[in-house]
């Protein structure tokens, strides 16, 4: 089974099974793509197929709720992370809280962040609005970070933020293809050197002098 979670696990026995089949669904979507067998997922639950059913209508609605799941669970614990910082606390440190948090959670749920972006170019036109919808939420409250440092005169005001979101995002997405913990490498070393390599490009030259 899939050793992260997007959620606690705490909670009824159904709760339970439902987050490991989440995980499981996670994973072999991570592995196989979006046409990964309901049996594989079912056999890395530890479950029967048909069991699956009685927790998921199907594949689509599966889909959807790891994808849900995947965005969510970051956009949570970036948002959790910002607002502990202490009041007073200038726009660029705030931004760095939030990127760290950001990369951190995505190789924490890496299951999740890979299987996101692996199987959401072949999910139904549905299932693409909603999960777009949060995607665009979580981007919005990133850009909104970034803004404010720019606003303080602490990044560079020539930058193109989309641009810098899409690219940010697609540094943190990436790390779930290559990292493994078991390669000597820590997760925090990843996290360091993205931040020092995003952040550090961006700070205004007056902000450094």
């Amino acid at each position: 089974m899939a050793d992260d979670s997007a959620t606690a696990t705490a909670g009824s026995k159904s709760e339970r099974t439902r987050q490991r089949i989440l995980d499981s669904a996670a994973k072999v979507f991570r592995e196989q793509g979006y046409g990964a067998r309901l049996t594989d997922i079912a056999e890395e639950a530890g479950m029967q197929a048909g069991s699956l059913y009685y927790h998921f209508d199907g594949r689509e609605s599966l889909v959807a709720e790891v994808l849900r799941l995947g965005v969510k669970s970051a956009f949570d614990q970036v948002r959790e992370a910002v607002e502990a910082v202490p009041a007073g606390a200038a726009p660029l440190q705030i931004l760095e809280v939030g990127v760290r948090a950001a990369a951190a959670t995505n190789l924490e749920v890496g299951d999740y962040a890979a299987a996101n972006a692996r199987v959401f170019p072949m999910v139904t036109e549905v299932v693409r609005k909603e999960h777009y919808a949060l995607q665009q939420e979580y981007g919005d409250y990133l850009q909104d970070l970034l803004q404010a440092a720019v606003d303080a005169g602490e990044l560079r005001a020539d930058l193109d933020l989309a641009v810098i979101r899409m690219l940010l995002f697609g540094a943190m997405n990436w790390t779930t293809e290559w990292y493994r913990p078991d390669r000597g490498r820590s997760a925090q070393v990843v996290v360091d050197q993205l931040v020092d390599m995003v952040l550090g490009g961006l700070v205004s030259r007056d902000h450094n002098s």
